[in-house]
């Protein structure tokens, strides 16, 4: 995805090493000069000091001037999303360039379309941009949520996400986590006698949890005096040579 943005951006090098450090940062110092200018060029000097341990800092202003979301945490999806923003802004400052190529294209999926019977698609997914910055940060929220582990590729993760769906948010699979029956009336009845609504709601939260302590206890109580039981009256052996019958 990144190789691709790059050849789109006509940048003279798309299979550049961007884990490497330095690679990294002369390509953000290159996006700033050659599609994004949102410094004036004396305003880049601190960006260009590539080599400074103070690069980082002068970065992180640099994404907030952006407004870069904050939730992309590593250097990859940061430069995912920026190369999209120079994308964006380099068709924005050439529209007229690229409308025929855009027209033109049109036209031949048009032509293309004419003998085909027309469907309309009534899935919403076909109307979803699987590659915004917008549809990422969004796979990767709901992947925290599903303590799914870090890929760079956001779509792999997306499958991640709709395998842990599928295998484990299943109806027969939340039968085993979400209790059947009604819920406790946990407000009817005696109350805790405390003025504080939510001091009373704590009280009463803590006072069934003790219950359900209490009864689990008993519970272990009765099956270890059953098992004692059954130790001390098991059925003696008896020798039939000590006994005599009749009189």
């Amino acid at each position: 995805m990144i190789r691709n943005k790059l050849i789109c951006l006509e940048h003279p090098n798309p299979e550049l090493n961007i884990n490497d450090q330095k690679t990294f940062r002369n390509l953000i110092v290159w996006l700033e000069d050659q599609n994004i200018r949102l410094y004036k060029i004396e305003e880049r000097a601190e960006l260009r000091k590539i080599t400074s341990p103070e690069w980082n800092k002068a970065f992180e202003k640099y994404k907030e001037d952006l407004n870069c979301p904050k939730e992309l945490k590593t250097d990859i999806d940061q430069l995912k999303w920026i190369l999209s923003y120079a994308i964006k802004l380099e068709y924005s400052d050439n529209v007229d360039q690229y409308r025929p190529m855009t027209s033109e294209k049109l036209r031949e999926a048009q032509k293309k379309l004419t003998s085909a019977p027309s469907v309309k698609s009534v899935n919403p997914f076909d109307n979803l941009d699987f590659t915004s910055p917008q549809f990422e940060i969004g796979v990767r929220a709901l992947a925290n949520r599903l303590h799914i582990p870090y890929h760079p590729d956001h779509l792999t993760i997306l499958a991640a996400v709709s395998r842990v769906v599928k295998e484990n948010l299943n109806k027969e699979a939340l039968k085993q986590v979400i209790p059947e029956g009604q819920p406790f009336p946990l407000f009817e009845g005696q109350g805790m006698n405390q003025n504080d609504a939510d001091v009373e709601q704590a009280a009463r939260i803590l006072r069934l949890l003790q219950i359900q302590s209490l009864r689990e206890m008993q519970t272990i109580i009765n099956e270890t005096i059953v098992e004692c039981q059954d130790l001390i009256t098991v059925e003696p052996k008896t020798d039939t040579r000590l006994g005599k019958v009749g009189f």
